[in-house]
């Protein structure tokens, strides 16, 4: 599913949609160049959460929690672990954060998952040279510019220049048939979200629901 972010009052909806959506658990994997507005989305959600605490990023602490809201918030951030060429130890950092979401073992069994965990720079995240999501039901959100120079996670460039082409107006996003991006907006985000998992799936579905008048076709 493709959202088109036009503005900052954009994904502060998408951010409390996403935050209203979660019952007990979820965990996402957040992906986008340096400035695509990974963190800003993360501060909405913790808006919609409930969150008190002023939310930031943490590049250099790696991990942040917040617990003043109707969840739990972990904010990951994974960037020195793979484009500073710094040895982080990630396997304890994965430990860590199983426990505190909730899904280690305690007592010979599974504690009940509760919690939000958004990671940034994911795919850095790699315990013993494998990736902390395998095998885990979570939800893939990438944040792009709406710019195909700017790195806009559309991974064919010709189906990409075709929707900018179309010339669609903003103002008629609203009509299922001309859902396409009006070439010029430049400081748009689109978000691409997909889901491994049941529970991101159905976490998916109701999002595509609330927020369909936002939803692109790319």
């Amino acid at each position: 599913m493709h959202l088109l972010l036009p503005d900052l009052s954009a994904t502060q909806r998408f951010g409390a949609c996403f935050a209203d959506c979660i019952n007990e658990y979820a965990l996402v994997a957040l992906e986008g160049t340096l400035g695509a507005g990974k963190t800003t989305l993360v501060k909405s959600i913790g808006l919609g959460l409930g969150v008190k605490e002023i939310i930031s990023s943490p590049t250099f602490t790696m991990l942040n929690e917040y617990h003043s809201g109707r969840l739990p918030l972990f904010h990951l951030d994974i960037y020195r672990g793979g484009e500073t060429g710094e040895i982080m130890d990630l396997d304890t950092l994965a430990e860590e954060l199983d426990e505190l979401l909730g899904v280690a073992s305690a007592a010979g069994g599974v504690r009940s998952a509760s919690g939000v965990a958004l990671i940034e720079w994911a795919k850095y995240f790699l315990c013993e040279g494998r990736s902390f999501f395998a095998g885990r039901d979570y939800l893939d959100l990438h944040l792009g510019f709406a710019t195909g120079s700017q790195g806009s996670g559309v991974e064919n460039p010709e189906t990409y220049t075709r929707v900018l082409r179309a010339g669609m107006s903003h103002e008629n996003l609203g009509d299922p048939q001309n859902k396409y991006i009006k070439d010029g907006f430049t400081d748009s985000r689109i978000a691409t979200l997909s889901a491994n998992g049941p529970k991101s799936a159905d976490l998916l579905a109701e999002l595509s629901g609330k927020l369909s008048d936002m939803v692109i076709n790319l």
